[in-house]
Order: structure tokens, then sequence, then C-alpha cells
């Protein structure tokens, strides 16, 4: 679980609920801003990171684009030279990079996305931390009347949510990697990569015939 998932995990979580768990609620209280601080510092440094990302994509999207270009125009010179062998191949480069970028894109679209939901995160953490500094001393003075002078040996509560999120990261190991290890044959492999290559190559052909439309031969 990442930070957007912790941060989720945390606003939703009961303030009160947490503070009856502590062992020491006047400790504990203090622990949980400073717990909620670090969180918010980390959340505000990914957000700093998924920005220059963002722009780092945004540039490879600009990079990728001039490269289809280029080898456009050398399949156009190799069909103008009469290289219909050459041309195909610098149109499964064109092909290629025109994949590339639709993952740059589609990346770019992602890393966009996770901004805007940690941006979002971050401002209610920082409305939550707001109010639990405010509130910090009722709170504590409300947790030792509830707990009328008996303290509980529970685990604190941001300890059990750390443990909680080690169980959901380790969850989801174990699930991609059972996707990874399920039911493809070697011979299920062989097959697809053969009715793969045949629809590349069928591309390609259709790309020779376009280019050579579009120049007229």
């Amino acid at each position: 679980m990442g930070i957007l998932g912790r941060l989720s995990t945390l606003i939703k979580s009961n303030v009160n609920d947490a503070i009856d768990s502590m062992q020491d609620p006047g400790k504990g209280i203090d622990q949980m801003v400073r717990d909620m601080e670090d969180y918010a510092r980390q959340a505000r440094a990914e957000v700093g990171r998924c920005i220059a990302d963002e722009r780092l994509l945004e540039r490879r999207v600009q990079s990728i684009e001039g490269e289809i270009a280029e080898w456009e125009k050398r399949a156009e010179t190799a069909i103008r030279a009469g290289d219909d062998t050459l041309a195909k191949q610098a149109l499964a480069r064109k092909a290629e990079k025109e994949t590339e970028r639709d993952d740059a894109k589609k990346a770019l679209q992602d890393q966009g996305v996770y901004a805007d939901q940690l941006t979002a995160a971050l401002k209610s953490l920082d409305t939550r931390l707001k109010d639990v500094k405010a509130r910090k001393e009722t709170l504590k003075a409300k947790a030792r009347s509830n707990r009328q002078g008996t303290l509980t040996d529970k685990t604190s509560a941001f300890n059990e949510f750390e443990r909680l999120s080690s169980r959901v990261d380790a969850t989801e190991a174990e699930a991609s990697l059972d996707d990874e290890l399920g039911g493809r044959t070697t011979r299920r492999i062989d097959v697809e990569r053969q009715l793969e290559q045949m629809q590349t190559d069928s591309k390609l052909d259709d790309a020779l015939a376009d280019l050579k439309r579009k120049l007229g031969k």
C-alpha cells in the first residue's frame, strides 16, 4: 500500500476509536499528531515527485512524436527508392515508437489522476490534522475520563494501522504472483506469439499500402 492508500485509511479512521485503543492517551495523542504530520510531509514530497514525473513524461511524449515522424520520412524515402523491404522495416520501427508513445501517454494520464487524488487526500489530512491539534487537550481529558483510571493493554492504533497495511501489501503481492504463474502453458504462449506476429505482418502490409497511396506510388 502506497502513501495514497495510507492517507485514505487514515482519513477514514475514527479518531475517537484510535484514542480508545491507546495505552497512554496523553502520549498517544501527541504521537498521533506527529504521525499525521509525517504522513503530510511524505504526501507533499510525493506530490512534488508526481509533478516532476509528469513533466518528464510530457517531454518523453514529444520526443517520441519526433521519432515517429522521422521513421515515416525514412519509409517514404525507401518507397521512392523502390525498396519495399526497407520501407517495411522503417514502418515497423514507426509502429514500435507509436506503441511507446501510447504507453507514455497512458502513464502521463495515470500520473495526473494519481497526483489529483493525492492532492485531495493531502487537503483532507491537513483539515483533520488542524482539528486534532485544536482539540488535542480536550481529547486527552475526554480519554482520561472515559478510561476512569483503567489502562488497557491494546496495541497502538497506528501500529495496528501499519500492520494492516503490511497485510494488504502481502496480499496484493501474492495475488500478483498468482496472476503471473497461473494457467499459461508453453504451447499456448507459442500460439499467441504466432498470432501476434501474423497480426503485426498484416498491419505492416497495410501501413505500406497506405503510405504508397499517400505518395501516389
